[in-house]
Formats: structure tokens, C-alpha cells, sequence
């Protein structure tokens, strides 16, 4: 196959996919409810939501992407231990967050990954526990190895993200928290998006950071723990943004500097309750009668329930999927969107975890999470699976093809929730009639990963009718449904009498990608 324009390709793809998971987060889901109740701008929907996604933070205890898990109690637990001798406690880890495609849009999968196990240590750090190899293994899907790898750099650069089990050289690496790393970096003058690659953060967990270390250098409070409360921020990361500012005031270029980005001094605390503040701002800045008003805090607190610890077990997340009687060709901002509730980690994963490897953990997590949001009136497609598990899309293109035998209920292959027949019928008959994949991509506008993907899939179907096997065989096979099959075996039946020439380009396609199983001999 070409690979002409492959890393432009692939930075669109990145892209793409980062812009479709936006379209699924809370707030987007929010969006598209008050649309539909409300005859809004989008513009003004979103100012809505806004509000909505604060008011909800008071009323859900455990957010969408969270999870509970059972952390290894005390932070000098540095000795390997077997896990029936570590002194536990359950701590809330968010495993998923909205601001994750933020840095997958802008800097790719690996700084995604290492982001969010970044953010899971420090969470368990600041619930006083320590996450260890095994732990993060089942929370992300990747041997302890590739788990070293991608922290590697973080530790490098000083960052403190204590491991269970890690030496006494590797922990004297670590100096700072990585929000309090942040803020140093960047007051020496490191560029913003230098500093926020290297750490993995998103702009809006930026903006959280730098608001929270000029909150503590506007109280100007002696004591930390006091500081803590009053913020509501973990004694440990305002004691190390504290120790920064004593750097800061004794520097006054630096100091002037802060005061001029941004200073703040926190507000004392009004005592509004809530709930009546939410329904003013609707009242007043949004125009919403009282009636209307009333009934959009009781959804609103329906949907609280459904969101918190208590309508999910501890390894569920909140996730949202296109619904499954949505047509083809809409656009992801026009589609209706269903919550699904998933499991993201059950007891079964603990035997899946392996120092050595991790495909076993990984497939039964896709195959849990597709099906589960199926039977829940939502489509997941792949690059939702991919950004569920922290993975590329090829990597999760590679598990569906080594489990031929199972059909994941995703939206592109589900032949009635997805655009594949119509597109694979003029992607292919561009290709068969001699044109290469790069003029392919630009007469159709699909991704170089999309014509790939159909010409691959029209070719091992090709194949294997040559061989003899039956349509119904290929289905079973290739795993995808009869639909499908039943177009590329009509797309087949007219290019090898139209297109013969090309046909032998066709079957060196499939020899070189059919599934392993499958005897590789020609016709």
C-alpha cells in the first residue's frame, strides 16, 4: 500500500478522532438536550451547559470518568509486597476526563496516556495512598514495561509521581508535584505549550493550576493546612505551591509578573445555596420562564443521580454514545445521544494483569465496553473504544482482527448505523479503476485510514470467494456483518469482469492480511 503523505495523514487522523470524542463529553451531551428542549443557538446552549456542568458538580459525588479503587494505604510503602499484605484504602481515580481529548487533539495517544496515569497517581498521592505496577496495569492496558516507558520522562523532568516499589535513585529524581513543576517551569520562561506537552496537561488543567497558585499567593496564609481547607485542595499541593511563592516574592521581576497574569485573592464564601443560584442565573441569564426552570433542575438532578456512586457500582463509568437509531451521514452534533453506564473495571480484570503483556486485558475490556453500551441504546465507535482504553485506533483495529470470530457492536460495522456500504461502493470503484489511494482520499474526502480500511476489507473478501467459501462463512470469518458481505460480494461479481488487471493487485492485498487462521493459498 502507499504511503505517501502517511504522517500528514495520520496528524488528521489524530484529529478526527480527538473531534469526534468531543462531541460525547458531558457538556456536549448537555448541549444537545437543551437543544432539543429549547429552540437555542449553539452558542447559547453551550453558556448554558456551562452553568448546568457547575450546578452538577455539587450534586455528584463521584464524576463520570471516576472509579474506586482499592490503593495501597501510607506513601512510604516503598518495599514490594504481596498484595494480602498492603494495608488498603479505597481511593476515587478519574480514569477518563473530558479535557483528555484536549491532549490527544493536541499533542497524540502517548501524551493522553501518560496524562492520565499521571493523574491517577497523583490522585491516590493526595488520598495518602501509593498506586503500584499491578494496579496501574489493570487501570490501564499495558504491560509494566511500556508502563516504565511513558512515566520515564515525567521523572526525568522532576516531576513527583510515586510508584509502590520504586528504588531510592528513582524517587531522589522526583522534586515537585507536577501542577507546582508547571508553574516553575513556566515562570523561568519555558513556553506555555512547551511546559504543557512535556507534563501532559490540557489548557484547562493549566488554567486550574496557575488559578490555584495565585489563589495561594493572594491569601498570603502562613499556614498551609488552613490554606487547604479554604480552597478545598490537598494540604500537600498547596504547601508545595507556598514553598514556589517563597521562591517568587524574593525575585521581583517574577513577582511582578504574577501579579500582572493574574493574581487572585479568593472570595469569602456567600452561603448561596446552590440550587437557588442555578436557578436564578436561568431566570435571569438565560430568559427561562420559572416553570421551565423548575423542570430543567429536576432533570438536571435525575441526571445527578444516574451520574453518582450510588446509581453505579465502583468500577463504572458514565460514558455517551451515539444512539443506535440514528441514520447514517448525520453529523455527531445533530445525532441524539444516549448515557450509557460502563464497566470499566470488574473483579475478573485482577487475573487479566501481567507483568509481560496485556492484549488479554485489553480485548476483554473493548468486547465489555462495546456490548455494554449496545444493550444500553448506544453505539460506540472506535476511536470512543480507543479513547476509552487510552489506546490508538489502530491498536484497537488490531484486537478486532485477531478475534475474527467475534462481531463487536460497533457503529461503522453495524451495517444499518453507519455509512460503510455506500462509502466502500465508490471507494472501491475509484480504486478499480486505477486510481491510487492518494487520489482516492482527495476525490472522496475520507481519511487515507478509511480507504485503506475498505479496499483491505473488499480484498479479503474477494479472497476468500475465490477460494470457495460461502458468504455466510465470510461473515463468521472476518467478523463482519451480512450486510456488509453481501456488497463487497456484489462490488466483486462486477469489477473481476470490468477490472480483471486489477484483481491481482486484490488478492496480494488479501494473502498479506487475511486473519491467521485462515489458509493463505491461492484459488
Amino acid at each position: 500500500m502507499e504511503r505517501v503523505g502517511r504522517q500528514s495523514f495520520y496528524r488528521q487522523k489524530i484529529v478526527t478522532q480527538a473531534r469526534s470524542v468531543e462531541a460525547k463529553t458531558l457538556v456536549s451531551y448537555l448541549v444537545g438536550e437543551i437543544r432539543s428542549r429549547r429552540e437555542l443557538a449553539p452558542e447559547e446552549a453551550a453558556l448554558v451547559a456551562e452553568d448546568a456542568l457547575e450546578y452538577l458538580a455539587h450534586l455528584v459525588d463521584r464524576g463520570p470518568g471516576q472509579i474506586e479503587l482499592p490503593a495501597i494505604w501510607g506513601l512510604e510503602a516503598h518495599w514490594r509486597r504481596s498484595r494480602r499484605d498492603q494495608p488498603e484504602k479505597i481511593v476515587t481515580l478519574t480514569v477518563i476526563a473530558d479535557e483528555d481529548a484536549e491532549v490527544l487533539e493536541e499533542f497524540g495517544v502517548v501524551a493522553m496516556q501518560v496524562g492520565r496515569m499521571a493523574r491517577c497517581i497523583e490522585e491516590a498521592y493526595f488520598q495518602g495512598c501509593l498506586l503500584d505496577w499491578p494496579r496501574l496495569g489493570v487501570l490501564f492496558p499495558y504491560n509494566h514495561q511500556a508502563l516504565r516507558q511513558r512515566l520515564e520522562p515525567l521523572w526525568e523532568t522532576g516531576a513527583l509521581l510515586p510508584v509502590a516499589g520504586m528504588s531510592k535513585k528513582r524517587r531522589q529524581k522526583m522534586r515537585k508535584l507536577r501542577p507546582v513543576l508547571a508553574v516553575e517551569l513556566y515562570l523561568r520562561g519555558e513556553g506555555l505549550t512547551s511546559v504543557r506537552r512535556k507534563l501532559c496537561c490540557s489548557r484547562a488543567t493549566w488554567r486550574r493550576w496557575w488559578q490555584l497558585f495565585c489563589q495561594v499567593g493572594g491569601l498570603d496564609e502562613e499556614d498551609p493546612e488552613k490554606a487547604a481547607r479554604r480552597l478545598g485542595q490537598p494540604v500537600v499541593l498547596v504547601r508545595g505551591f507556598a514553598e514556589l511563592w517563597a521562591e517568587v516574592r524574593e525575585n521581583t521581576r517574577l513577582s511582578q509578573r504574577v501579579k500582572r497574569e493574574g493574581l487572585r485573592v479568593l472570595p469569602e464564601p456567600t452561603g448561596e445555596d446552590p440550587r437557588q443560584a442555578f436557578r436564578q442565573r436561568l431566570l435571569e441569564r438565560h430568559r427561562y420562564t420559572p416553570a421551565a426552570a423548575d423542570q430543567f433542575e429536576q432533570e438536571l438532578r435525575e441526571l445527578a443521580r444516574r451520574l453518582s456512586s450510588r446509581g453505579r457500582s465502583a468500577g463504572q463509568i458514565v460514558w455517551t454514545g451515539v444512539a443506535q437509531d440514528q441514520p447514517p451521514g448525520r453529523s455527531l452534533g445533530d445525532c441524539r445521544m444516549v448515557l450509557a453506564v460502563l464497566d470499566y473495571l470488574v473483579p475478573e480484570d485482577w487475573s487479566l494483569v501481567h507483568r509481560d503483556r496485556s492484549e488479554e486485558l485489553k480485548w476483554a475490556r473493548l468486547v465489555r465496553l462495546a456490548t455494554g453500551a449496545y444493550y444500553q441504546g448506544a453505539c460506540l465507535s472506535q476511536p470512543d473504544l480507543a479513547f476509552l482504553l487510552g489506546v490508538s485506533v489502530d491498536a484497537v483495529r488490531t484486537a478486532i482482527q485477531h478475534h475474527p470470530k467475534t462481531v463487536l457492536p460497533t457503529r461503522g460495522r453495524l451495517a444499518d448505523m453507519g455509512p460503510t456500504l455506500s462509502h466502500a461502493e465508490k471507494i472501491v470503484g475509484l480504486y478499480m479503476q486505477g486510481y491510487t489511494e492518494t487520489e482516492v482520499v482527495r476525490r472522496t474526502g475520507h481519511s487515507y485510514e478509511s480507504v485503506e480500511r475498505y479496499i483491505l476489507d473488499f480484498a479479503r473478501v474477494s479472497y476468500l470467494l475465490e477460494l470457495g467459501m460461502p458468504p455466510t462463512a465470510i461473515r463468521t470469518v472476518l467478523g463482519f456483518s451480512m450486510r456488509l458481505v453481501q456488497k463487497y460480494v456484489e462490488l466483486y461479481h462486477r469489477w473481476s469482469k470490468e477490472s480483471g488487471w486489477r484483481m491481482g493487485r486484490i488478492r496480494l492485498l488479501a494473502q498479506a492480511h487475511l486473519p491467521p487462521d485462515v489458509k493463505k493459498n491461492g484459488p
